[in-house]
């Protein structure tokens, strides 16, 4: 009965991924957190993994759509995936409470951030200066890093990011789901060596979540404004960031 739960939770939070253009890692890790499943070893491969896939899945749909800013993604996408196998060895020096409050924290500056984005025009922002791009592939190295190290892909930093550097968050979600899908896959790979997977529930959750998400891409590009899209992101963060923070506490 938990398994059906898991893989029921897993595949809602794929579509609501979709929508955001993010990869289902960053709401999935928290997630299984709540059913016991060891960190490190089982929630972190399984989370990638899955955020691989659903990444995918959005980013084509995305595509599909013309939504996608490729002079920013593929450089992007290359420097993240280069940066996430270090932040993966450095995570063998922290603690897991550690990785589960730094995981906290910047759920909440992100909501932050996303609540309260500049001034955006409902008119979809699809380019940038030359110098923002500059400015985004400084920052992708550090996000790469970071997310490897926690586990979650680069795509929960990367599209507040994106947000912050002038793309409306529509358009920041598309561009942002062709990022994160590589990244995803080179921490997996890293991570491979200790994974302790339980091959049936990956992978009806991986066929499952996949479906979920391109689902949920299709809907956010047909029916969905940014300003909209901000505020959902915003409040997911919030919520998923407060009960972890009550778990960690109680424990």
């Amino acid at each position: 009965m938990i398994e059906i739960i898991v893989i029921v939770l897993l595949t809602v939070l794929s579509f609501i991924s979709g929508m955001l253009g993010l990869g289902v890692a960053f709401v999935a890790i928290p997630a299984l957190g709540l059913f016991g499943y060891e960190l490190k070893h089982v929630i972190m491969p399984w989370a990638l993994l899955l955020n691989g896939v659903t990444a995918i899945a959005a980013a084509v749909k995305f595509m599909q759509e013309k939504m996608v800013d490729y002079k920013t993604a593929i450089p992007l996408l290359l420097i993240t995936t280069a940066a996430a196998p270090l932040g993966v060895y450095l995570l063998q020096f922290a603690s897991s409470g550690l990785v589960w409050w730094m995981f906290v924290v910047l759920l909440v500056f992100l909501a932050y951030r996303m609540a309260f984005p500049p001034t955006q025009s409902e008119t979809d922002v699809v380019d940038l200066p030359g110098k923002k791009r500059v400015t985004a592939g400084i920052l992708g190295l550090f996000i790469g890093t970071l997310a490897g190290f926690l586990g979650v892909g680069p795509g929960f930093l990367m599209m507040p990011t994106l947000v912050l550097l002038g793309y409306t968050a529509r358009i920041a979600a598309a561009t942002n789901a062709l990022i994160v899908t590589l990244p995803s896959f080179s921490a997996l790979a890293a991570h491979i060596p200790s994974a302790k997977f339980d091959w049936w529930m990956v992978g009806i959750s991986t066929v499952l979540c996949l479906i979920a998400a391109q689902l949920g891409a299709a809907f956010m590009a047909k029916r969905v404004k940014s300003k909209t899209l901000a505020r959902m992101f915003a409040v997911l963060l919030i919520g998923l960031a407060g009960y972890r923070a009550l778990i960690l506490i109680a424990s």
